[in-house]
């Protein structure tokens, strides 16, 4: 139980929104009776105190805005915070997506965002030696508040703290028995439904406690064909026309390299075509179902986006619990358990099957001799069947690639605290955690035994078809026809799908394991107060496994081939931290103090590094306090980054020398003129790295925190940060590749391409492994304005919250800038920054009941869409705007720009207490705001990492306690 003192502090800061707020501990560190102080650990520093405010800025989400959201993810809220930007990923996100939610806390990215539970690290979570944690795997139930650090704190923490840290605080005050259950459905017939259960038990004694909590999540699916923005692929043109776009690999196939013709039409590529193009998804409906056409791209692609799901799947339940015992004021005994399991799906539309164009896989041409070739594949002038090089076909027999992903999380802690003396205290504490995935992937198939299905076949003597040659047939083979109409007798059969398809299993694992101790006290009494000191010492082992599956791994499969992933790594780390007080009720200086930290780590991968903070607060007059910080930081590179095993990428970028290429291109082997891309996604290969150095920043925050003694009630705060990361750990990026071997023949070493056939020119691989390049510049405000009071009607209060990014800039590999606030750069920059992100919320509440209406804006940002010809600048739409760009100083084409439009969001929850019982009902996204139209969005049109893409909401939560 807390003091008076500390307790109000509580109830101000949670109230207003406060700079810092507090981890509770059992430790007592002042003198025994009546005036007996609890001291209190404040996020971002590890010295116990008896104030709340800290030199470090520090946001709070209480358990009420946790369970009144109705969000039932902890990683969701998360992620609509105004200082969380760029690229953290999310249910949303299917092609690329895992189930998993990750903040990026000022958008550099959630390897950057360090994430605590009671102020200890947790086990990174996912498919396999992943960099950060998956946010699902923290169960509302448990939590008392989360705190974030908007800070750099290596010095405190040590890795990973550069963008700041997520510290989640459990309930472990708990006494008496709670149950809470949920609904939630779209208004669009009740898609994306979400059951959410849980219950929690807490029982205390005057020498310890326990709390359990049980929980389980059900989420429904929400498919992009089942809303009028997402139905589609669209293409936008430089003139702002949308068309209806979609993939050259159409289920009606297509057929390059043919010298042929159609109906007096010379005719390279042949196609059965879309009946109801373009953009057409009816995989059943041709144009010409016995014949062929030749290939129109305005007419003939197939609309892949229906299919695929804009909201995953996913069933998640797990227990928590956390129990402490005191054998004596020295000895006191604590420890956390949990379990979770987190089963998620996606869903990617049929597979594209182009074995050359799209896997580079040059052994799989559909023979002349293939019987189903001979019968029913288009021929050449003379009538006669020929082998074909490039063929395409979208399998939507197999009705898509469907992958489920299963991961399993545990983690331990148990440890002792307790007092020294009246002075000093101690804690000591071991962690244990691992994460075990199984992948499951459907829909794809195995390459060499496509080739053999496409490769020579006849017909025998009993009618069957039968693979290789009358004198050489081969046993066990089913000959494939990809020239049939789907939904007929002449479609890919079942057997000939179970012949050359496979399911993949892979198998994933994290593990980490801390030992560490810390003695933490007032060191000597200074004329202000007492001189904090911490002093520390932590061992941690991280290790992590990714093992695809044997034919994954071998490299002939359909599916994003890689190796195995195993490595490990150890630090040894020692830190000490000091609280000096230097002014206490003096004039003009009601508190000056000053924080100073420092921690040594030692790495056995790449060596040690030493990273230090000074925070200064100082409180001139009741109600303002200025506050600043000075720190250097560090990531460490994880497994993944030093030892991934090599993987393929499909990256949607543009290569310049496809148009006009330069005389660099054409040394790197372009034909002069040109050629025509394979599609807007090419190949590339990802990997580790093991001579990689740690990432190091320098970061700087200043701030001001007034509460005006003359309005009762208000509370403003202005924040400053500015961060400056070097050496960062990334990759050069494909489309950076493409340019500079286009503009300067730099990087042409990098990339693979098609020497010969009608690829001649085109990409089959670009090597964009892991190195330490260049680095991020980032700048701006945090703003907060909290105001209540008591009304006749009843308590009102209201809270604005706000992060403007003033400055963004990444430096690439070439020493070249790129300016990310402000803009939305999904493939060349670091994801999505506008400069303008904003949540308001306002409630009344009376003892009975409370209702809350909240608002979330995010704004405008521009994004780099198309490039052309100079000749085409005139037809520019008149609200976009153009850059030149220039090759060897001479003006070579101009990228186009446009604006993504700002959304806003409206909520609106009520809540009615009676008794024991409370019931909460709330419609998120009141007015059914659809997501803006991003050119570049990769999923859905648009980036589900930023936007709300889910619609109209629901929810109902009852909640019973006792």
């Amino acid at each position: 139980m807390l003091n008076n003192q500390v307790a109000k502090a509580v109830r101000v800061a949670l109230a207003f929104g406060a700079a810092s707020t507090a981890v509770f501990s059992g430790n007592t560190m002042a003198a025994e009776g009546a005036d007996k102080v609890e001291r209190i650990e404040v996020t971002g520093s590890r010295i116990k105190r008896t104030d709340m405010e800290g030199a470090n800025p520090v946001q709070i989400l209480t358990r009420d805005d946790l369970i009144a959201s109705g969000i039932g993810n902890v990683g969701d809220i998360l992620q609509e915070i105004p200082s969380v930007a760029g690229a953290g990923t999310n249910a949303s996100v299917n092609n690329g997506g895992s189930g998993a939610v990750r903040v990026s806390l000022r958008g550099l990215g959630s390897s950057r965002t360090l994430v605590l539970l009671n102020g200890r690290r947790m086990v990174a979570s996912g498919s396999g030696a992943n960099s950060s944690v998956d946010l699902s795997t923290i169960p509302t139930a448990i939590i008392k508040r989360v705190e974030i650090l908007k800070d750099g704190a290596s010095a405190i923490y040590g890795s990973d703290a550069i963008g700041g840290v997520v510290n989640v605080i459990t309930r472990d005050d708990f006494e008496g028995f709670e149950a809470t259950a949920s609904y939630d459905a779209s208004t669009h017939g009740g898609d994306g439904e979400t059951k959410s259960y849980d219950f929690t038990v807490g029982l205390t004694s005057d020498k310890g406690s326990v709390v359990a909590s049980a929980y389980y999540v059900q989420q429904g699916s929400q498919s992009s064909g089942d809303r009028d923005w997402s139905k589609f692929s669209l293409d936008m043109d430089h003139t702002g026309e949308l068309s209806k776009g979609g993939s050259s690999a159409p289920p009606w196939g297509r057929y390059n390299g043919i010298d042929g013709s159609v109906a007096g039409e010379d005719c390279s590529s042949f196609t059965h075509g879309a009946a109801n193009g373009p953009g057409q998804s009816d995989p059943s409906d041709f144009s010409n179902p016995t014949g062929y056409d030749c290939w129109d791209w305005d007419k003939d692609t197939y609309n892949f986006a229906p299919v695929n799901f804009h909201l995953t799947p996913a069933e998640r339940y797990g227990v928590f619990v956390q129990s402490n015992y005191e054998f004596s004021d020295h000895v006191r005994f604590f420890s956390e358990v949990s379990l979770n399991r987190r089963i998620s799906d996606t869903k990617l539309a049929p597979l594209p099957l182009a074995p050359l164009a799209f896997f580079g896989v040059t052994n799989a041409n559909y023979s002349a001799d293939n019987y189903y070739n001979q019968q029913f594949g288009p021929k050449d002038r003379n009538g006669d069947s020929v082998e074909i090089s490039d063929w395409r076909r979208r399998m939507v027999e197999t009705g898509g690639r469907d992958t489920q992903f299963r991961v399993d999380t545990v983690r331990a802690v148990v440890g002792f605290e307790g007092d020294i003396n009246d002075d000093w205290g101690y804690e000591v504490s071991y962690i244990f955690g691992s994460s075990d995935s199984t992948t499951k992937r459907a829909g794809g198939v195995n390459f060499e035994k496509v080739s053999q299905a496409v490769g020579p076949s006849f017909q025998d003597v009993d009618g069957s078809i039968v693979c290789g040659t009358v004198d050489d047939p081969i046993a066990g083979c089913t000959s494939l026809n990809v020239f049939g109409i789907p939904g007929t007798d002449t479609q890919v059969t079942q057997e000939m799908l179970d012949f050359i398809s496979f399911e993949a299993h892979d198998f994933g694992s994290n593990e980490q394991q801390i030992i560490s101790g810390s003695v933490f006290g007032s060191a000597f009494e200074l004329p202000a107060g007492s001189l904090g000191m911490a002093f520390g010492l932590e061992h941690r082992e991280e290790k992590g496994g990714d093992f695809p599956d044997a034919l994954i791994a071998l490299g002939i499969t359909s599916g994003s081939s890689r190796q195995e992933t195993s490595g490990s790594y150890t630090v040894d780390e020692a830190y000490a931290e000091f609280n000096v007080p230097l002014l206490y009720d003096a004039p003009f200086a009601k508190v000056l103090e000053l924080d100073l930290a420092i921690r040594y780590s030692d790495y056995d991968t790449f060596g040690d590094t030493t990273n230090h903070k000074v925070g200064i607060k100082w409180s001139p007059m009741d109600g303002l306090m200025f506050r600043g910080t000075s720190s250097t930081a560090f990531r460490a590179p994880s497994t993944s980054d030093l030892f991934s095993g090599a993987s393929d990428n499909s990256p949607e970028v543009s290569d310049p020398c496809a148009t006009n290429p330069t005389s660099f291109c054409i040394a790197d082997g372009v034909p002069a003129a040109g050629f025509e891309p394979i599609g807007d996604q090419l190949s590339s290969t990802l990997g580790g790295n093991p001579e990689l150095q740690p990432e190091e920043a320098d970061i700087f925050t200043v701030g001001v925190v007034y509460s005006p003694e003359f309005v009762d009630g208000l509370s403003f705060t202005i924040d400053y940060w500015d961060i400056e990361l070097e050496n960062a750990i990334s990759s050069v990026g494909e489309q950076l590749i493409l340019n500079k071997c286009a503009e300067s023949g730099t990087y042409c070493d990098q990339i693979t391409r098609y020497t010969s056939g009608i690829l001649a020119g085109n990409s089959s691989d670009i090597d964009n492994r892991n190195i330490n390049v260049g680095g991020v510049e980032s700048s701006g405000y945090d703003f907060n304005v909290a105001y209540t009071t008591d009304t006749s009607i009843g308590s009102l209060s209201a809270s604005l919250d706000a992060t403007y990014y003033d400055d963004y800039t990444i430096t690439q590999a070439d020493g070249s800038t790129l300016q990310n606030a402000g803009y939305y750069r999904r493939n060349s920059g670091d994801g999505n920054f506008p400069e303008w992100k904003t949540n308001f919320n306002v409630s009344l509440a009376q003892e009975n009941w409370s209702a809350t209406y909240a608002l979330r804006y995010i704004g405008e940002v521009e994004e780099n869409f198309t490039n052309i010809d100079p000749d085409d600048l005139a037809d520019v739409n008149s609200s976009f705007r153009t850059e030149a760009v220039n090759i060897g100083g001479t003006l070579d084409s101009y990228d186009v720009i446009r604006t993504v439009d700002s959304q806003v969001i409206h909520n609106v929850r009520f809540s009615y207490f009676l008794d024991n019982y409370t019931a909460t009902v709330g419609i998120n996204n009141v007015f059914d705001e659809d997501p803006p139209y991003a050119a570049t969005g990769f999923n859905d049109n648009t980036d589900p990492r930023t936007y709300n893409t889910t619609g109209r909401h629901i929810f109902l939560t009852l909640n019973a306690k006792f």
